[in-house]
């Protein structure tokens, strides 16, 4: 895998729910060292659209790490494994029926790219001369589009933009069978970027404002898929959006020495010239935002009058960390409004944090930013507490015998979610749930002494999926505390070293009933 790494070294990705949906049905795959990417877009409403996403993501990554095959008989038995296992999951259980996704799935192996697709997520490919799509949407609109029937502004506004030929999980299928997986192939080379992404992207900015973008943040790729999603949400946000992007080490310097978008001028402009094109386009963007807000407006206006909370107007991100407007996360989310996001940048934070209401918390590389207690410091300690609306996402907290933290995290109150987490050490508890509805924990990790890892008070619609709670030293208390009415769903877990102390508050019968084809594994 050499190849892969000297040929593809910088990646990012960026998941958002957008600015209307309070849940985001889309999982990113950006696994530089394996040469796989991909975008993954739900499909089923609410819960049952994660499921399916989560499921393709799973089984996907699972075969693409055994590398038998050649590369265009993997990414087809890949895709259709993931099929075939949503497709059951949905026979079986009628709650989850209707559940699909669509995909778009990248291997880069040596400097060769195979490219596995159905539906309309995309893969664009770009280089000093531009952007070009390499897959095609399965869609009617989109085949009019590629067909050169519709104009990209024509399909973007289409009534039937969001009606797909193709999915995955809708019956069985096999891996070779006609119109269903696309395998496009080509080459990455170094001084080339690939971006992968969902319609919630596409839908809102069209292709020129994408290449504008990673033009201007060439040579940083978390720039690159930041700047998209945030273009997609002050656009409007009506999806989700997922951004999956990786380039080459000369695609920067390729884009220095480039000439910006738009056609072909000879020389390339004077300076003076660019920061005028910029001028102009700046004053485009200003009267397409007054549109936005003229219509944010009326949106308020009937949100008063329904008796319903008035959204943000726009969605802003704050920025904490060595070199960014804010050093301590307190004090950015003490700044932010419903609709903002909290970007943290890698670092050890001694502090505790109070996510407001509609806020989402971020790592901005997941695995890099750890929570802890300053020493020194007395009372019980809750290193994160959340209540309302929002997302907490790659946030570690750390808990030592010479500074302890009661718990790691508290949440209360609806649609909260808590993904891609860490938490280690004594703990009373690791995350405690105090009459939360619609919260969910996902890819989270639990290594605690000492109490439950995770601790539930009455709530409903509470989901925990795709994470692990392994005990750790003395623990006391069993992985899970139920304690009043719950309504609990536990998917693709993994529990280790409790014995029989797995659940606590719930009868032989209810836990029974709760691990039926849960998929859970124990250990």
């Amino acid at each position: 895998m050499t190849e892969v790494r000297s040929a593809w070294p910088t990646t990012a990705c960026r998941s958002d729910a957008g600015r209307v949906r309070t849940h985001n049905e889309d999982l990113p795959v950006c696994d530089a060292d394996a040469g796989v990417l991909g975008v993954i877009d739900g499909v089923g409403g609410q819960a049952a659209g994660e499921v399916a996403a989560g499921i393709a993501r799973r089984v996907i990554r699972e075969r693409l790490l055994r590398p038998l095959g050649a590369p265009p008989d993997r990414v087809r038995e890949a895709i259709a494994l993931a099929n075939n296992e949503i497709w059951k999951l949905s026979e079986d259980h009628p709650e989850y029926d209707g559940m699909t996704c669509v995909l778009t799935l990248a291997v880069l192996t040596d400097r060769r790219l195979t490219i596995g697709h159905v539906g309309d997520s995309r893969c664009y490919k770009v280089t000093a001369a531009g952007l070009r799509k390499l897959t095609h949407d399965h869609s009617p609109v989109g085949e009019r589009e590629d067909a050169g029937e519709l104009t990209e502004a024509q399909a973007m506004r289409h009534p039937r933009r969001n009606e797909v030929f193709r999915d995955v999980g809708s019956g069985h299928r096999d891996k070779d069978a006609g119109e269903f997986i696309e395998i496009v192939e080509d080459t990455l080379e170094s001084d080339a970027a690939i971006l992968l992404c969902t319609d919630g992207l596409t839908d809102m900015i069209d292709s020129a404002a994408i290449e504008r973008v990673i033009r201007d943040h060439a040579g940083d790729p978390q720039a690159v898929a930041d700047r998209l999603v945030a273009a997609a949400n002050d656009a409007g946000g009506k999806d989700n959006v997922t951004v999956v992007y990786a380039e080459g080490p000369a695609f920067s310097a390729a884009m220095r020495g480039a000439p910006p978008a738009g056609p072909a001028l000879g020389a390339r402009p004077s300076k003076p010239i660019v920061r005028g094109v910029r001028w102009i386009a700046r004053q485009h963007a200003t009267w397409l935002a007054a549109g936005i807000l003229i219509g944010v407006a009326a949106a308020l206006a009937l949100a008063v009058r329904l008796g319903g909370s008035p959204p943000s107007a726009t969605r802003r991100t704050l920025a904490v960390g060595e070199s960014a407007p804010f050093a301590r996360i307190m004090d950015a989310v003490a700044e932010a409004r419903p609709g903002d996001l909290v970007l943290v940048n890698g670092g050890t934070y001694a502090e505790r944090v109070s996510v407001p209401d509609g806020v989402d918390l971020m790592a901005r590389m997941p695995g890099s930013v750890t929570l802890r207690r300053p020493e020194g410091t007395s009372g019980d300690w809750v290193a994160l507490t959340a209540n309302g609306p929002g997302a907490i996402a790659g946030i570690g907290i750390a808990s030592t015998a010479a500074a302890p933290i009661a718990v790691g995290v508290r949440i209360s109150g609806a649609d909260r979610h808590l993904r891609s987490c860490d938490l280690d050490g004594p703990m009373r508890a690791g995350i405690e749930l105090i009459d939360a509805r619609g919260a969910s924990i996902e890819s989270t990790a639990v290594h605690i002494s000492g109490g439950p890892a995770v601790s539930i008070t009455g709530g409903t619609d509470i989901r925990i999926v795709h994470s692990a709670m392994v005990r750790g030293g003395a623990a006391t208390e069993a992985a899970l505390s139920v304690k009043g009415t719950v309504r609990l769903a536990l998917w693709r877990n993994v529990f280790g070293g409790y014995g029989n102390e797995l659940l606590r508050g719930l009868s032989a019968a209810e836990r029974d009933e709760l691990f039926a084809d849960a998929h859970n594994f124990v250990f």
